[in-house]
């Protein structure tokens, strides 16, 4: 880049002399302006912004002294080289003093001034490289400071950073508040499994996030980005608690205009002292976490969720009625069912992502087992379950998830064969679901005959022949195996549920369920506590 020069005299012939005196190109210089007094080489030094101004130290309006110290008043990065006559040589002295970098005595030498503008340019050089050097240093004490005061917020959002240190003090004296916030910031389908980003690109649009980040906090005030948990995440000092919601709502905003990505962040809730903010990140990890549950791309705030109840009898129920429908061959039942199952597990799961995909897991499974343990015989070889849990598991949320589930119930539904060679297995999967709803009833041969239309005698036969027992032996099971769940999962009491299994006795019920297990009801529930 050419060295840009300004020529100043007051009389022309001198300006056009200069500028033949030399070759200027050769010399790497451009001359950008010429000016014939004081007042115009002041205003093309403010125009062209030159390198080197080479002017007569005697000229109308402004002299030379006066060029020179208002160049050093306002600082500005331009070296003079004052032109003088004779008489002029004390004076030009003075303009030394002030900061000139040399004077010539007219008429130039040619030699004299190609000496005098490579000192100018070499003082140039020193001058940029000091100013290079300066930068430089500052940048990397920027740097230094920057990283130092994201291992301070990491461990003060760990509550590891004690209230006597130093850094501790320094962070309260520049975050004074009146309210201090943590932000999570989570960029849609780069983190988990995804091979959608290599680790490249990854990298990539983490330096874009910070730099964000970074900016964004630097024009809003006293924010500091840090990075978390494989995260990035933010404090930002606030007066009034909604500011913290707007900045979020300008950070995504940008993500999504300058890097074209959907991102979702979660804002703990306000606290009015940085002390706290080790339960402002806790908060605002969690309020993220609900973007499974809310979905994707959104700003998520903190808040507290009610008791949830228990649902696992209604989830039994919901269950049960699926196997229902697809054994008696009606779909839309066990799409209702199904349904109405997912929706009462995301209310039972809601704010445990984790505890939302085992309970989905264990019902399909369930569902699954319970179809094929009926008999119906399933087309293409059977149904695949291997990894179904990791399958539940990279779904982004859990509407993603319902949708999954639906889809392969219903693949489920499609693959059960009801040509006429399982006419029978259909059946006897109906009397099963008949007994599983009725088991707490009176409950009889005769009674699940006439719902077969069947004699008795011939259901007795037709029901060993598929299940390979007798009827009472069966419903016995049944029974049982519902009182261990109720013995398990609930605290009534043994009479209770001797009831609820079908028994009016409950002796007969002890009896029995020592006769099948080998500990009475109550010792049973003991073991399986221990």
């Amino acid at each position: 880049m050419a060295i840009r020069v300004i020529l100043a005299d007051d009389e022309p012939l001198i300006i056009k002399g200069l500028r033949k005196l030399i070759d200027w190109e050769a010399l790497g210089m451009d001359i950008v302006a010429q000016a014939y007094d004081g007042h115009e080489l002041m205003e093309a030094i403010e125009t062209h912004k030159p390198d080197i101004a080479i002017s007569d130290i005697s000229m109308p309006h402004r002299s030379g002294i006066d060029i020179i110290k208002e160049i050093k008043r306002r600082s500005l990065p331009v070296k003079v080289i004052f032109i003088s006559a004779y008489q002029e040589f004390s004076y030009a002295k003075d303009a030394v003093a002030y900061g000139a970098v040399d004077y010539l005595v007219k008429p130039l030498v040619k030699r004299e001034l190609e000496n005098v503008l490579i000192k100018t340019v070499s003082l140039l050089r020193q001058e940029d490289e000091q100013v290079r050097q300066k930068d430089k240093l500052q940048l990397l004490e920027r740097r230094s400071r920057n990283e130092e005061m994201r291992d301070w917020f990491v461990r003060l959002t760990d509550g590891t950073l004690s209230e006597q240190s130093e850094a501790y003090r320094t962070i309260k004296a520049e975050f004074y508040g009146p309210f201090h916030s943590i932000g999570v910031v989570d960029i849609e389908g780069i983190g988990g499994e995804s091979e959608r980003w290599r680790d490249q690109e990854k990298k990539l649009v983490d330096f874009a996030v910070e730099n964000i980040l970074t900016e964004l906090l630097s024009g809003y005030g006293r924010g500091q980005m840090f990075y978390k948990n494989k995260r990035h995440m933010y404090a930002v000092d606030h007066a009034d608690p909604e500011e913290a919601i707007r900045l979020a709502e300008v950070i995504r905003e940008k993500i999504g205009s300058y890097l074209k990505l959907e991102a979702s962040i979660g804002l703990g809730r306000p606290v009015p002292d940085i002390a706290l903010l080790v339960q402002s990140c806790r908060e605002a990890e969690q309020a993220l976490s609900m973007k499974y549950f809310l979905g994707l791309n959104r700003i998520i705030v903190y808040h507290e969720h009610e008791q949830k109840r228990d649902v696992e009898s209604e989830l039994y129920a919901l269950r049960s009625e699926t196997v229902r429908g697809f054994t008696s061959n009606d779909w839309q039942a066990a799409k209702s069912a199904m349904k109405s199952m997912l929706d009462t597990i995301g209310t039972a799961a809601y704010g445990n992502q984790a505890l939302a995909v085992s309970t989905c897991f264990s019902s399909v499974l369930f569902i699954i087992q319970e179809v094929k343990n009926s008999g119906i015989r399933l087309s293409g070889g059977g149904f695949d379950i291997h990894d179904l849990q990791s399958r539940l598991n990279r779904f982004e949320t859990f509407a993603a998830m319902k949708q999954g589930i639906m889809g392969m119930l219903e693949e489920l539904h499609h693959r059960i064969d009801d040509k006429a060679g399982n006419k029978e297995k259909l059946l006897m999967a109906r009397i099963k679901q008949y007994i599983d709803d009725h088991y707490a009833e009176e409950i009889t041969l005769d009674s699940v005959a006439s719902i077969a239309y069947m004699n008795p005698y011939y259901f007795s036969s037709f029901f060993k022949k598929h299940t390979m027992q007798n009827f009472k032996q069966y419903v016995t099971e049944v029974r049982m195996k519902n009182a261990v769940r109720l013995l398990t999962t609930t605290d009534m009491m043994v009479y209770e549920i001797a009831e609820k299994v079908g028994y009016n006795n409950a002796r007969h019920f002890s009896d029995m369920f020592k006769k099948m297990y080998g500990k009475l009801p109550l010792e049973f529930k003991q073991s399986a506590k221990s």
